[in-house]
């Protein structure tokens, strides 16, 4: 991977990143939000807020000194003040974090946002489900009985829903796959399915697992094989495809046609039918708070946001894919197609794509691709900012960590073989020792049903396999990283 395919950074003589002020504010904006959401804070939290405060403080910011020309103000105030009044008559803070995602996209690269997304999510979540390892006992389960496997205690692991764990491993594997993108591999798909089951011993969301798997086998099929006319007209098919699932079976649907889509999608399309009425059409959307409840529940992101946010909401988002779909299939960018696809299809059975999850990546193409249009329609415009002459150019130190790249790159082409051989042999030994002395735990032991105990101690072996061997590689790079800079140190001498 080279160093500008993953950050797109601009670097001077001195070896700085060069970024305007604009964008540093919308990427603290983005790393805010998605580290808020990858330790599982959810809408309602105190510490939520304080984080939704601040992010919505540097959009403010980011508004307030990058130049726009009229018809942006104008598209940009519209959209604003829209999903302001959506808001207001909603309740539901989803669109408005949606809305502020898009226009502010301005003289942002998706590339940097990306590649920033990465490294934020991957903290955020990585130290969001190792704490809830080490406080397992603490953590929130639930028992329940799947077609497939039968009774399984499902791990909450920090999230508010074991699907929601499953979800935001999804979004990890789309910031990976985005940000090695022309280099995507076979050992990057490997690394991503063994990623996949360690998560599905704890979410058991067959769901979540089948849509990872789908969405990193299909980047690596468009990154390996020309795609056909007829594979991108398939494409341009997928948001359709969501909107007649999600919108128009449940309305059509009659008899033993309904009970088997009704039983395939989990009971999904009778709550659909639930809320697809006329009292339920609306300009500026209805009061999420009193169309729902425990059980009548909005698990479609579609239907959430044509009943939650109105019809002209609805119709801009139809309007959003459907040209950017249109405009990617033309440039055959296919690692982003991938994407878009897979996401928009998770999209019937999880709400998250226009929720306060923050999880729609695809937000940041659309918002791209608004600013490249209303661009490409005016020549020689005249641009102003509300604060002229603020958003100046930042350089941001990087010596220290390109050496420290530099060095790890050294070391693991020197000694791959043998960090990973160690680390394979240690993970063995440690899942042989954990199958034959594990001890189930009594609380575990107190829900036991059906084969519970059985996957359990799968879930246990899985997790240590996997964790030994990512720390033993940890800590046998950082011995070899000592002994290689102390045989350079030795040679200067």
């Amino acid at each position: 991977m080279g160093r500008e395919k993953m950050l797109d950074i601009r670097e001077n003589k001195t070896g700085c990143l060069q970024i305007k002020l604009s964008e540093l504010l919308y990427l603290c904006f983005w790393s805010l939000m998605l580290f808020a959401k990858g330790i599982g804070l959810y809408d309602g939290q105190n510490v939520y807020k304080i984080f939704l405060v601040a992010s919505f403080m540097c959009i403010i910011g980011k508004m307030c000194i990058t130049e726009y020309s009229y018809k942006e103000w104008v598209v940009m105030l519209f959209l604003l003040a829209l999903s302001t009044v959506v808001y207001r008559v909603s309740g539901e803070k989803g669109v408005l974090i949606c809305m502020v995602t898009v226009t502010a996209m301005k003289n942002v690269s998706v590339k940097r946002a990306f590649g920033v997304g990465l490294v934020v999510w991957t903290a955020a979540m990585g130290g969001r489900f190792l704490a809830s390892l080490v406080c397992i006992e603490s953590v929130q389960t639930a028992v329940q009985t799947k077609n497939i496997s039968g009774a399984v205690l499902r791990y909450f692991m920090g999230y508010p829903h074991p699907n929601v764990l499953h979800i935001s491993y999804l979004i990890l594997a789309a910031f990976s796959i985005y940000c090695v993108k022309e280099t995507y591999n076979w050992k990057h798909l490997l690394i991503l399915s063994a990623g996949n089951l360690l998560l599905f011993f704890y979410s058991y969301s067959f769901t979540g697992a089948l849509t990872v798997m789908a969405y990193i086998l299909l980047s690596y099929y468009v990154r390996k094989k020309r795609i056909s006319k007829a594979e991108y007209f398939l494409v341009r098919l997928v948001f359709p495809v969501c909107i007649l699932f999600s919108i128009i079976f449940p309305i059509i649907l009659e008899g033993k046609a309904f009970e088997i889509a009704d039983k395939i999608f989990n009971n999904r399309i009778h709550l659909a039918r639930h809320f697809l009425t006329l009292e339920s059409m609306s300009l500026f959307g209805n009061n999420l708070a009193a169309i729902t409840t425990d059980v009548i529940t909005m698990d479609n992101a579609y239907i959430f946001a044509l009943v939650t946010y109105g019809i002209p909401i609805f119709l801009l988002i139809c309007a959003g894919y459907l040209t950017i779909v249109s405009s990617y299939v033309k440039q055959k960018k296919n690692i982003e197609l991938a994407m878009i696809c897979c996401l928009l299809l998770a999209g019937i059975t999880e709400p998250f794509l226009f929720n306060t999850s923050f999880k729609n990546l695809t937000l940041l193409f659309i918002g791209e691709g608004l600013f490249a249009a209303l661009r490409d329609k005016e020549e020689g415009r005249k641009e102003t900012a509300i604060l002229k002459n603020w958003d100046k150019e930042i350089a941001i130190p990087l010596h220290g960590l390109r050496k420290m790249e530099d060095g790890l790159r050294n070391m693991w082409c020197a000694y791959k073989s043998v960090i990973l051989g160690i680390g394979t042999v240690a993970a063995f030994g440690l899942s042989i020792l954990t199958g034959i002395f594990y001890q189930v735990r009594p609380e575990v032991l107190a829900v036991q049903k059906e084969n519970l105990l059985v996957f359990e101690r799968i879930r246990v072996v899985v997790t240590v396999f996997s964790l030994g061997f990512i720390v033993t590689v940890m800590i046998t790079s950082a011995v070899y990283m000592i002994v290689l800079r102390k045989k350079l140190l030795d040679g200067k001498e």
